[in-house]
């Protein structure tokens, strides 16, 4: 398993990331990027010397070795009771708020991996290239992010029909060792401190979508790639304790441009086949072990979201009474129980299908569902607990020492609360609710699983409704 010094060493080749239309030469001392890869670089230390190798880890069959088990193909319950537990150690490490740790991607592989006869409809050869790359990942314990949704473009045609003709990226031209990709791919979040990306496509392509049919694992230093990241929120946070969650954890989201890439043949899992692009999310177990990811690591946020309303009530001493309480039972608690509820019946009712145990599927698109509904609520709940006591705050903690100002941070007590604890906790509250990061924190929970729409098709489609309507019909017959 990889050290957290093995990972940051491993950052520094050369990559091509692009900040205020400069190259960035470091991306691990760049301040934009120096504390949230640090951080991971410190998830990476504790997975190995920390967390329960029990339930954190399992023996690979294949080398005897002690792995990660987010690499695990799951064959049971009791596998996904593994994995369970190794996204919630991630996910830990940051509350909940960076959603595309180096667990989520290992899902998208293990669950490609665990069903290779997929791969294998477009050529036995994709399947192998599959299976040995997947060794590889699982034994060097690397970080894969995922570029799988084209630019917005004009979403009313499909991608052999945008006006340019490789704006989604796509294969340009092959050669006898490998293909060629040209274009642009989002949003690949993480992709600075990636090893590899893996690109391909989740939005269905079409007849006539054949150049961009692909899936290929791209290393984030390859000639020709080069990562856009949005504005780094790291940057703008003057302190740790202004600004908490958005100095740390700011995994950065970025647009991946690949001028003329080359990726060998044995670094590429789908070529040129639509049906086989369309099929690798949901014939494999990848989308759901995915989605378990997330349902887990958003149980971590919603115990986090839970113990900031506490703290908020109790701080200002309205945690007894009755309007209160009625509001976090209803506003928190009820979604905090929904969601772990669902992780546990996707863990223990998983479907099994060639071998592998999926996380119930059911259960995964009602998580993803109520996450994206009750999102904006959540956030809502802390901002009303709260109040104007957010925006009545000193600028900073320099407030605290100023030769001028301290004295006067006594009128910013709350009861006990020291008044430096009572803001320390308002500026983490805020930094969750009311920053940019904060902003992006929300649309991520909203948008991360699609468009409400597919959401509500999705758990339509998986819903049985077969045991309704023989009731309904029996009860017709009875009378």
């Amino acid at each position: 398993m990889r050290t957290g010094r093995e990972f940051l060493e491993s950052l520094h080749d050369g990559r091509a990331v692009y900040l205020d239309g400069e190259r960035v030469t470091d991306v691990t001392s760049h301040p934009a990027f120096a504390e949230p890869i640090r951080q991971v670089a410190t998830m990476y230390d504790l997975a190995r010397e920390r967390w329960d190798p029990d339930t954190t880890t399992y023996v690979e069959p294949a080398t005897g070795s002690r792995t990660s088990a987010m690499w695990l193909i799951p064959r049971s319950a009791a596998d996904l009771a593994l994995r369970r537990h190794i996204h919630r150690a991630w996910s830990e490490c940051s509350f909940g708020v960076m959603g595309r740790t180096a667990d989520s991607g290992a899902s998208i592989l293990a669950g490609f991996a665990g069903t290779p006869d997929v791969f294998a409809r477009g050529g036995k050869q994709f399947a192998e290239n599959l299976l040995r790359f997947y060794s590889r990942a699982r034994d060097e314990d690397l970080f894969i992010p995922y570029a799988v949704v084209p630019p917005q473009g004009d979403r009313s045609k499909p991608a052999h029909k945008q006006r340019e003709p490789f704006l989604y990226a796509g294969v340009v031209r092959e050669r006898d060792d490998g293909i060629v990709l040209r274009g642009a791919q989002m949003i690949a979040t993480s992709a600075v401190m990636a090893h590899y990306l893996l690109v391909t496509y989740i939005t269905p392509l079409v007849a006539g979508d054949e150049d961009y049919a692909f899936c290929a694992m791209i290393p984030a230093n390859a000639e020709g790639l080069r990562i856009y990241p949005r504005r780094p929120y790291s940057t703008m946070a003057t302190s740790t304790y202004d600004y908490p969650l958005s100095s740390r954890f700011d995994e950065i989201d970025t647009v991946v441009v690949l001028k003329d890439v080359f990726v060998p043949w044995e670094h590429v899992f789908i070529y040129r086949n639509v049906d086989v692009v369309n099929a690798q999310w949901h014939d494999t177990a990848a989308h759901t072990l995915v989605n378990f990811h997330t349902l887990v690591r958003f149980s971590v946020k919603m115990e986090f979201v839970a113990g900031l309303a506490l703290k908020l009530a109790e701080l200002h001493g309205i945690h007894t009474l009755p309007p209160v309480q009625t509001q976090l039972g209803a506003e928190v608690a009820l979604l905090g129980a929904q969601i772990d509820a669902l992780a546990h019946a996707a863990q223990t009712l998983p479907l099994v299908r060639g071998g592998v145990a999926r996380p119930n599927p059911l259960y995964i698109y009602a998580a993803m569902n109520l996450q994206r509904r009750q999102a904006p609520d959540l956030m809502r709940t802390l901002r009303e607990l709260g109040g104007g006591a957010f925006i009545a705050v000193p600028s900073s903690d320099r407030a605290f020492v100023g030769v001028d100002t301290a004295e006067d941070m006594r009128y910013f007590q709350a009861g006990d609360t020291p008044p430096e604890k009572r803001v320390k906790l308002l500026k983490l509250i805020w930094d969750l609710v009311g920053t940019e990061f904060g902003g992006r924190q929300l649309q991520y929970d909203m948008f991360y699983s699609a468009a409400q729409h597919v959401a509500d098709m999705r758990l339509y489609r998986w819903y049985d409704w077969s045991r309704g309507r023989a009731m309904v019909d029996r009860c017709l017959e009875g009378y």
